[in-house]
């Protein structure tokens, strides 16, 4: 029986809207219009045969057709369905790889890279991964439309469902067409990543129904000579439930059993049904004999990778008698021809491995991880034989698995790498090693959960002997700890450690420098931690490895007192010294250019975020292009450009929500927020945040969520935002006003509520605190809200002479438009205009449509006629097609901007072809001479 018994002479019975959908869905990505299609229904209903018939069509309308069947075998192998279904593709045409492809190289072959989890540039991240396999679709594309096929979906890797969900979200775009084909979720463990794919809006979901009984006679037609009895049609119908394989199973049975299509034959149906399957299977194997038997129970051991120098060495039989023994089970349809050896049926493969006992199965998976060992293969395929042995304390074993969950996480899988680590301490490891084992699970755990990862390098940190190795523990274990807010506990472990380490040491210096990051939140450790600093700066003995984390810290820390000059050089000297490395810390680049910002040194951190953006991009890391597109929003909304930090911001959420990056959305949230709160677009900005679901847990977030409640009128939500922004700041014993203005927030806010008296105060005191640090921008905001919240012009014209030098322009605008209005409401209507007018134009030159309004409508209260907000030309793009066609005036193809802003090539040429229109121009070569 093969699957081909599943058809009549007249095709597939009772599949035909099936299959028109699929045929639907391949013409539309032969057309360039691709599509999902989700196959799902109980073993042996018939979903590979569907499958089968979407590869027989693709490949007679031309289209290159990619297949893989997942394993549970190889559940925790990351990206292993997704290596299964590029890798031969790719080592044929390694011209596929070119681009922002490569960066799919370490987990779609199984060269040096991934065996050692490097990527081009020495390191691989999830996110860069699904970059680089979207333009590896991509370019196999560009040559003609494409059908991947995927069977068993629902025991699939998540690394690979991941990256297939990130296809299918795409491929709308690209001449890709997707068949998946899966059991439902009554009969498997229901994944988030499987409902995601078979839910989404744009998947087909297909259900093939059993047959029904007009359709069993048709196959009981094709196997007896004879018309069917009724009776013996109803009997197969009743037992089988419909399911073309186990109708097929029970047809053989009958047969075999010498019955017929009749009324006994009715008889014999009744008796043969329990464990049909089962029953089919366990009488091939006995007439196949022994031999074929234990080869049989080899293949299913190997769950798919079945090479015959695998089978043999797993079943411990001579090659010839393999060979023999496979062809005996293809000639008993318990076999696919062919090579690698495989069942004809999944139902085949979990009967024999049923009937495999425990001893025989560990002996056989211990066998296969040797023989791939010996064969070569990456370590995750090693692995994931050994995570079905017996833990019998065997160094050997522990040290695969460990090299499996360094694979893994050089692959960016932190979660298959938790998987080899927990099967390695429960080997469980030498005693000698134990405590490097539970470190490397530790760190990896906290990768995806920080709690989770406290308790196990708790347990490492106890388990570890050696003072070098407490060390490297505690770095970890303080980081984790601090991240949990748990500060007290972060400096007791390092100073646990640094006790049992030589003075001397790098170790110790490291253990040192994060000593000193965590010593801010402790006054009595500042001024200590300080010294140390400057000691180990001016001795040349800075580690390499948290040295500038050192320095970011010290910086932030003399920033906050106004006699301390040295903030500016020691961030500078941080930044500088992150940047070397072939990925910068964000553990300095947060705490150094929030120095910088407060104190109006914009262009070195605007040049900090365009390095982060090179080097994201050339690493195709979608985690470090979010926080680098983050900090440049932050840059241009400080200087005025807001059109610009709007497609930074936009973009970063965007990607943000796309890769799940939840932490990140505080501050991307944060930033959008700002921009479009000056944008005019209070509103869309209090939708944003109600959908974000994100929560107000920074400063930044709280700031932000303040301005929005204040552009919407709500007053006094706007104050506990600010307040406790303020509180969130002065916890973390940052005083500096130029971080987060958070007090003239607070003024602003009093001053609507009508509390004038409070307000004034706020406004006072936010004046003072700015005069004590001698913070420009930050005192000419608080300049300006004194000068409104009092009604007197003097404050306001002391901000201008302040704001002017500085690079805050928007500042600057808005300043001059509320005194250009204070001067009117003084009835000094000429300096008015005047005043609103420079506003105005400043106001229009940075993108600021909330506040060009607001000028405006001064402007003709003070009797003058403000021109019109632009609705054509460069002024009436929006962030994103700006954007675009800027880096399109630059020279880039379509490709080239896609890849450059991790979008796909139709978002490009859909922002591009608004702006031709918008800019009245007809191709790329007119676009530099229109964008100002």
């Amino acid at each position: 029986m093969t699957r081909a018994a599943t058809r009549t002479g007249e095709g597939v019975l009772e599949r035909a809207q099936e299959l028109a959908v699929l045929s639907d869905v391949l013409r539309a990505a032969a057309s360039e219009r691709g599509g999902v299609v989700w196959v799902e229904g109980p073993a042996g209903i018939g979903k590979t045969r569907l499958l089968d018939a979407a590869r027989e069509r693709a490949a007679a309308l031309g289209m290159t057709v990619l297949a893989a069947r997942a394993a549970r075998l190889e559940r925790d192998f990351a990206f292993g369905v997704v290596r299964g279904l590029f890798e031969g593709l790719v080592a044929r045409r390694p011209g596929l790889l070119a681009g922002a492809a490569r960066l799919a190289a370490p987990v779609v072959s199984s060269g040096p890279a991934t065996a050692s989890g490097g990527g081009p540039d020495g390191d691989t991240d999830a996110g860069s991964a699904l970059h680089g396999l979207y333009w590896l679709t991509a370019n196999l594309a560009d040559a003609g439309p494409v059908l991947l096929v995927v069977d068993d979906a629902h025991v699939a890797d998540a690394a690979s469902l991941r990256a297939i969900a990130y296809l299918a979200r795409r491929v709308s775009e690209l001449g890709v067409a997707i068949v998946l084909g899966a059991q439902p979720p009554a009969v498997h463990t229901a994944s988030p990543l499987v409902d995601a794919l078979r839910d989404a809006e744009s998947t087909a979901v297909l259900r093939p129904a059993p047959l029904s009984r007009d359709g069993i006679e048709a196959l009981v037609r094709c196997r007896f000579p004879v018309s069917p009895d009724p009776s013996f049609t109803a009997a197969c119908h009743e037992v089988t439930g419909g399911n073309p394989l186990l109708v097929h199973a029970l047809l053989a049975a009958v047969a075999e059993a010498g019955g017929d299509a009749d009324r006994a034959g009715a008889e014999t149906v009744a008796a043969l049904a329990p464990a049909v399957v089962a029953t089919f299977v366990a009488r091939r194997l006995r007439e196949a004999g022994t031999e074929a038997a234990t080869v049989a129970r080899a293949v299913a051991l190997l769950d798919g990778r079945a090479e015959l120098r695998h089978v043999v060495a797993v079943s411990g039989l001579d090659p010839a008698v393999v060979a023999r023994g496979a062809q005996t089970l293809v000639g008993a349809q318990l076999l696919h021809p062919g090579r690698p050896l495989t069942f004809a049926h999944s139902l085949f493969a979990q009967a024999v491995a049923d009937g495999t006992d425990s001893a025989e199965r560990h002996r056989g998976h211990r066998r296969a991880a040797d023989a791939l060992a010996a064969d070569g293969a990456g370590a995750e395929l090693v692995a994931a034989h050994l995570l079905h042995t017996e833990a019998l304390g065997n160094p050997a074993v522990v040290a695969r698995l460990r090299d499996a969950g360094r694979a893994a996480l050089a692959k960016g899988v932190p979660e298959t790498a938790m998987t080899y680590l927990r099967r390695a301490v429960a080997e469980p490891p030498p005693a000698p090693e134990r405590a490097a084992v539970l470190h490397e699970l530790g760190a990896a755990t906290a990768q995806v959960s920080y709690r989770e990862g406290v308790a196990l390098l708790e347990e490492a940190f106890a388990a570890a002997v050696h003072p070098h190795r407490r060390g490297l523990i505690a770095l970890e274990l303080a980081h984790a700890l601090s991240v949990t807010l748990a500060f007290e506990r972060a400096l007791a472990v390092l100073d646990e450690a640094r006790a049992g380490v030589d003075d001397g040491s790098d170790l110790a210096t490291e253990l040192a420098a994060a000593t000193v990051g965590l010593a801010r939140r402790d006054p009595a450790r500042r001024a200590a931690a300080a010294e140390l600093t400057r000691t180990l700066r001016r001795d040349g003995r800075l580690p390499r490895r948290g040295g500038p984390a050192l320095l970011a810290t010290t910086a932030l820390e003399a920033l906050q007192t106004d006699t301390d000059a040295s903030a500016v050089d020691l961030a500078h000297e941080a930044l500088a010294a992150t940047l070397r490395e072939h990925t910068p810390d964000p553990g300095v680049i947060l705490p150094a250019t929030m120095v910088l910002v407060a104190i109006d040194h914009l262009a070195p951190v605007r040049a900090c975020a365009e390095s982060i953006l090179a080097g994201a991009r050339r690493r195709g890391s979608s985690y470090d292009f979010i926080a680098a597109s983050v900090l440049r929003a932050q840059t241009r909304y400080l200087q005025g450009e807001l059109v610009e930090a709007e497609a930074d911001a936009r973009l970063a959420d965007a990607l943000a929500v796309e890769h799940e990056a939840h932490s990140a959305r505080r501050y991307t949230v944060a930033w959008l927020l700002i921009v479009l709160v000056e944008r005019g677009l209070a509103a869309e900005a209090q939708e944003a945040l109600a959908a974000s679901g994100v929560r107000g847990s920074t400063a930044y977030l709280l700031a932000a969520r303040g301005r929005v409640h204040l552009a919407l009128g709500r007053a006094a939500e706007a104050v506990d935002d600010f307040v406790a922004c303020g509180e969130r700041l002065a916890h973390r014993g940052i005083h500096h006003p130029g971080v987060l203005p958070w007090q003239a927030g607070v003024a602003s806010a009093l001053h609507r509520l009508g509390r004038e008296a409070e307000a004034v105060a706020a406004a006072e005191e936010a004046v003072r605190v700015a005069r004590r640090f001698a913070a420009p921008r930050a005192l000419g905001i608080a300049l300006r809200v004194r000068g409104l919240v009092s009604g007197t012009t003097a404050p306001l014209r002391e901000a201008v002479v302040l704001l002017e030098p500085t690079p805050a322009r928007l500042e600057l605008a808005r300043t001059r438009v509320d005194l250009g209005a204070a001067l009117r409401r003084a009835n000094h209507r000429v300096e008015a205009r005047t005043e609103l007018a420079a506003g105005q134009d400043l106001a229009r030159r940075c993108g600021a449509d909330a506040l060009v309004e607001r000028a405006g409508e001064e402007l003709r209260a003070a009797g003058a006629r403000p021109r019109r907000m632009a609705v054509s030309g460069a002024d009436a793009l929006t962030a994103s097609e700006r954007r675009v066609a800027e880096l399109a005036a630059d020279g880039l193809s379509n490709r080239d901007v896609a890849q450059a802003l991790f979008v796909t090539t139709k978002t490009v040429e859909t922002h591009l072809g608004h702006a031709y229109r918008k800019l009245g121009v007809t191709g790329r070569d007119e676009l530099a001479a229109r964008l100002p």
